[in-house]
């Protein structure tokens, strides 16, 4: 489960940036518990096992480059998000307390919900997230089976493939097959943070499980291959590039 805490001395700051966080979290179906505290001397009282820090700079009694600083000092993997009015601060935060990213307040929604996005592209495998589908033919070994409902493991799925005589979806994975009624749409949205990638009209590709890419296929891990249009093959590549990239820096 994503642990995130949110530090400011302002108590509707504090719900407006719960509010955005749940909101995307839920949408994503990614399990989080949110502490919230109103000084940085509350924050600093807690063994600091946060993976997200939400941190306001201007606060009484201890500032946030301070707090930042001691959890830096205390827990390396947590990552710190500042809350700030005040620019000149930032370079501060960067050299003192290794900020992951600034919010300028007051606080815009979409701007939130972009540094959340960089978040889990960084710390997937930590979170090891998972999605729910709802209605679901279960194909494994040539047998169809129904389900109520089922919870995959992002790490697991291969692709995304629109079935467009049906209207539904399948979602192949390294041993068995799902179909569900989705929008294709949805879905791209929901895998944002995730390294999925379009390789062609109805194909969406998690990237983390490419092999190769030759000519206008991509070769998956599970001995798969999908189609790469040629008008995609650029963007394709370089966003297998930054998801390569980051896999190097999370190890």
């Amino acid at each position: 489960m994503l642990r995130v805490a949110i530090c400011d001395d302002c108590g509707k700051e504090r719900e407006d940036v719960r509010k955005i966080i749940e909101e995307f979290m839920n949408f994503h179906t990614i399990p989080c518990a949110i502490s919230e505290f109103e000084s940085g001397k509350m924050l600093l009282q807690t063994n600091l096992d946060f993976q997200l820090v939400f941190l306001d700079i201007m606060m009484d009694e201890k500032n946030g480059i301070a707090v930042g600083n001691e959890i830096f000092r205390r827990n390396r993997r947590a990552k710190i998000i500042f809350q700030t009015s005040y620019r000149e601060f930032c370079k501060d935060a960067v050299n003192i307390s290794h900020a992951f990213a600034f919010l300028e307040k007051p606080l815009k929604k979409e701007e939130v919900r972009m540094q959340l996005e960089a978040f889990m592209s960084e710390d997937m495998e930590l979170l090891e997230p998972s999605m729910e589908f709802s209605n679901v033919i279960w194909v494994h070994n040539g047998i169809k089976e129904e389900k109520a409902a089922v919870s995959l493991p992002i790490q697991d799925i291969m692709y995304f493939s629109y079935l467009k005589t049906m209207k539904r979806v399948e979602i192949v994975t390294a041993e068995s097959e799902y179909i569900c009624k989705a929008a294709m749409h949805t879905i791209e949205e929901k895998m944002k943070p995730f390294h999925f990638a379009v390789s062609c009209r109805g194909i969406l590709v998690n990237l983390e499980n490419v092999n190769k890419i030759q000519g206008y296929q991509v070769f998956l891990k599970n001995g798969e291959c999908v189609t790469l249009s040629q008008k995609r093959v650029q963007e394709f590549k370089m966003e297998l590039g930054n998801c390569i990239q980051n896999s190097m820096y999370r190890r």
